[in-house]
């Protein structure tokens, strides 16, 4: 797969040109979005796409002149094929697969099950990116994520962790910008109240700048956000404005993603935020399936660093530092071997 870079005025605009190039050869998957300042000082808006090496040669007048070699006979033996399925059938993309049966074609890796499930598993692993906790380290971290996923749980568990998971309590500040729901918000308050924590609802861009201010002496700060769903553009675009709006402070934006959620929905909500620039994800209601091939998948085709996975609804034990040995453990649980 390549990858090319358009700029215009707007997301939008930028997205019309790639539309524009390759829209009659292939489908565009939207990598990046972000804004970026032109030679002329102005801010103008730069997307990346990815596109299939084929799509790119007709777009410039030129295909390929010679196939792709389909994968050796061995493919198609009794282990290469139970194994494949194997991992198929978990939602582990089938052109992935694919290409680790072709490279281990004519091994004696490629005739033993335990040995090849084994050599698969190795290679997920190595592709799966864990962002390292430093609990004393200061930071602002803020939650995205679409309605549903259990980002203002995930913000109390954040918090009680923070402040009881080291000898040294930190200062907790909660800033909620959830101006949708009232719910999360007196949620949110009973559990500072609880714990003696600032807690700070703020409705416009102005206070939200002012209140980050005013909490500044606090070594941690986490931000709620509204839930959105992956059409929403309305609140979309007022996150993206309340993120922009910072320009002397690092955020950190999380996005939350549910453990349950299908392959597809998955990349729709990640595509959706990535004009956010999403540095890590945190990963919920692992006790609410038993499938995990998809996440894994994602994670495998996304390569975001997964900081934090959810397992439950107690705070905060149920919020666990990520690590690849967690995430493989759900996996191979799944596969039964």
């Amino acid at each position: 797969m390549l990858e090319e870079t358009f700029v215009a005025p707007t997301p939008k605009q930028a997205f019309v040109l790639a539309k524009q190039k390759y829209g009659e050869f292939g489908s565009l998957k939207l990598k990046k979005a972000r804004q970026i300042m032109n030679k002329d000082g102005d801010l103008v808006s730069e997307i990346t796409v990815e596109i299939d090496e084929d799509s790119y040669l007709r777009s410039i007048g030129m295909q390929l002149r010679e196939k792709k070699q389909d994968l050796p006979d061995d493919k198609h033996n009794s282990v290469a094929k139970k194994v494949g399925e194997l991992f198929a059938d978990r939602g582990i993309k089938r052109e992935w697969i694919d290409f680790i049966l072709k490279e281990v074609s004519g091994t004696s890796i490629a005739k033993d099950e335990k040995l090849l499930i084994a050599y698969m598993l190795e290679t997920i692993d190595d592709s799966i990116k864990i962002k390292k906790e430093n609990l004393l380290e200061p930071k602002i971290v803020m939650l995205l994520g679409a309605t549903g996923v259990g980002k203002t749980t995930t913000i109390a568990k954040l918090a009680a962790r923070y402040k009881y998971a080291t000898k040294k309590s930190l200062d907790v500040a909660i800033i909620n910008l959830d101006t949708f729901r009232a719910g999360a918000y007196q949620q949110l308050d009973s559990f500072a109240n609880l714990l003696g924590m600032e807690h700070r609802f703020v409705k416009s861009i102005d206070e939200f700048c002012d209140t980050l201010n005013d909490l500044a002496h606090y070594p941690v700060i986490l931000i709620d956000t509204a839930g959105i769903s992956p059409y929403d553009s309305n609140k979309l675009i007022e996150t993206i404005e309340f993120v922009k709006s910072v320009k002397d402070r690092n955020i950190e934006k999380s996005l939350v993603l549910s453990a349950a959620s299908k392959y597809d929905d998955m990349m729709d909500i990640y595509e959706h935020f990535s004009f956010i620039d999403i540095d890590s994800l945190i990963l919920t209601k692992f006790d609410e399936t038993r499938r995990v091939g998809d996440l894994i998948a994602f994670l495998m085709d996304k390569k975001r660093p997964v900081a934090y996975i959810s397992t439950g609804q107690q705070v905060p034990d149920d919020l666990l530092p990520a690590s690849r040995e967690k995430l493989l453990d759900y996996f191979v649980g799944e596969l039964n071997v």
